[in-house]
């Protein structure tokens, strides 16, 4: 039997979310093909909807990480669902994190979805509850 090197959609979006507490930017947008589409359906005004390319993500990623330097992300939980569609993840995820002023919480704070092809993510859709965690976060 011969075992395959090449990662799975499935493999390729768990080392995407285990990525993530460390807001590093960088790291993030190296598992997206050039052309990736980032959506956010459901934002806080003065957020985008629709970011396009690695270079437009890394900047927006790296300017809305910096903005929340009083957050700290312990971790972060994707519960990773695979479809029937090969190439697409559905991921519910839940994030540890301490505000100021507040005590460690562990918050659900969105589902996406996400679309791999040829070992890079093209297309990460982010359902995230943007009131609910600003909301969160403001105390």
């Amino acid at each position: 039997m011969v075992e395959s090197s090449v990662e799975s959609p499935r493999e390729l979006v768990e080392r995407l979310f285990a990525i993530l507490p460390a807001r590093d930017a960088d790291a993030f947008v190296q598992l997206l093909a050039a052309d990736v589409v980032f959506e956010m359906p459901f934002v806080v005004p003065g957020m985008p909807t629709r970011l396009v390319g690695r270079e437009e993500i890394r900047a927006h990623l790296t300017q809305r990480w910096s903005d929340l330097s009083g957050i700290e992300v312990h971790d972060i939980y994707p519960e990773v669902h695979e479809t029937t569609d090969p190439e697409v993840i559905l991921v519910e995820a839940e994030v540890d994190m301490t505000v100021p002023g507040a005590q460690r919480a562990r918050v659900r704070t969105s589902v996406n979805v996400v679309r791999v092809r040829d070992g890079k993510v093209v297309l990460f859709r982010d359902y995230m509850d943007t009131a609910r965690l600003a909301r969160h976060t403001e105390r």
